[in-house]
């Protein structure tokens, strides 16, 4: 998926700071509308009175008016028998009753809800500035446009402090939940992305050195914050979006992704890269006959590469390939005169040039590995495009992992080894 389709994140790789605080109160403010399970969590945590809540909706037949409304001048709103100040922020919310802002205007909320004659007013921060004083002061003005004292109706309002990161326990929670009963919710999993590359720890991570045992989705989403402020300190170099796999861009023409996997069983972190797995990526190495190191430095460490072999035969998309190690090879098919005359655009009348290629060069018997019959010269294609990639690993031990990453609120160690490592690939790996 293209980075710029997350439904929230706006045209531009920096953030505008104030347009970011509006940002991230619309983004809130579709997904409670568009998500009613998580409109539902969020009401039940605001609203934490069961008599309250009840009587809003345990009539199955009774009329509930809602409705979310951003940027709402407090003159604006209705009349109301009970209101809900809510402070959402990273910053603590203050004793709400000590605010001496009493300054009478018409400022403007940043979210209003109103459910029947209950009023929700939400005042959201970008980061850790405290809103108390902002909040208390247009409840205050609410109150003065209906002719009332805020001394007088404290009875009628309750203070609430729902910071961002007890927010987003609760939209992950939600969007697991919705993923597990296979009713994933777009404008929910792009609000958690969008707030998660603004601030990751708002989004309930385990650093990777508290792990008790080996989780391959905690230290996913730890190397996956460390990407995103690996991506954010480099202009040129962006996150992958596919939702199949994690990882960023790469600056070089012959591989247009570095990619990051975590093993399962022994929590390693798998760096992979796909050297000329295009024909136009080929062009890049196979000038001469293409050499990789065998050992990379990262982080003042060496970590030794797995070379393999990756054939890719492609129409629009992916039809079939072959993996392949050195054993599998009889002869050297890799060479600079076999990249420029037998891959690219292969027409129906020249397969049988593949297949007598592919039986001099191989051991192995790739037409059954690669489904050759079924893929290719039982269907009905007249053309495909072949490329002779390579597949170059590296393997980050989990106790190193470990080591660098204690501290919930500080992925920078990581974020820095993410950085050595791209700078590894893209400086040292292809000899030349």
């Amino acid at each position: 998926m293209n980075k710029h389709l997350n439904i929230f994140k706006t045209y531009t790789k920096k953030n505008r700071i104030y347009q970011l605080e509006n940002d991230l109160t619309r983004a809130l403010a579709i997904c409670l509308q568009e998500d009613t399970l998580f409109f539902h969590e969020v009401l039940k945590t605001i609203i934490d009175n069961s008599g309250i809540y009840n009587r809003l909706f345990e009539d199955l037949d009774g009329d509930t008016e809602m409705q979310i409304e951003i940027q709402k001048r407090t003159s604006q709103v209705q009349d109301f028998d009970k209101v809900f100040a809510v402070s959402l922020s990273e910053s603590v919310m203050s004793d709400f009753w000590q605010q001496k802002h009493n300054i009478e205007y018409d400022p403007i909320c940043d979210l209003v809800i109103t459910i029947n004659n209950i009023l929700i007013v939400i005042e959201a921060k970008r980061d850790n500035i405290n809103c108390t004083s902002q909040l208390y002061n247009q409840v205050l003005n609410i109150l003065g446009h209906q002719s009332k004292c805020l001394e007088d109706n404290k009875e009628v309002i309750t203070p609430v402090d729902l910071n961002w990161r007890k927010l987003m326990a609760i939209a992950v929670k939600v969007a697991s939940f919705e993923k597990t009963t296979g009713n994933t919710n777009r404008f929910l999993n792009d609000f958690i992305q969008l707030v998660k590359e603004h601030n990751f720890s708002w989004l309930p991570e385990t650093p990777i050195g508290s792990l008790k045992n080996v989780n391959a989705k905690s230290i996913s989403r730890r190397i996956e914050s460390a990407i995103i402020q690996f991506c954010d300190n480099n202009e040129s170099i962006d996150k992958l979006t596919y939702r199949d796999r994690l990882g960023t861009t790469f600056t070089h023409g012959w591989a247009n992704e570095l990619l990051f996997n975590i093993d399962a069983e022994t929590g390693e972190l798998i760096v992979e890269i796909y050297p000329g797995n295009t024909k136009g990526q080929g062009y890049h190495i196979f000038h001469s006959e293409p050499k990789f190191n065998q050992q990379l430095e990262i982080d003042g460490e060496f970590y030794t590469t797995k070379e393999s072999y990756h054939i890719k035969m492609m129409g629009q998309s992916y039809i079939t390939g072959l993996w392949l190690t050195e054993d599998d090879f009889r002869k050297s098919l890799y060479t600079k005169h076999n990249f420029k005359k037998h891959t690219g655009r292969v027409k129906r009348d020249s397969w049988g040039d593949v297949e007598a290629l592919l039986d001099e060069h191989l051991s192995s018997d790739w037409r059954s590995t690669s489904k050759w019959n079924d893929k290719i010269l039982n269907s009905k294609r007249t053309v495909f495009n072949i490329s002779f990639g390579y597949l170059i690993k590296i393997r980050i031990p989990f106790e190193r992992l470990s080591q660098l990453d204690i501290d919930h609120n500080d992925v920078t160690p990581l974020a820095n080894l993410i950085e050595s490592i791209y700078k590894a690939f893209e400086t040292s790996l292809l000899i030349k």
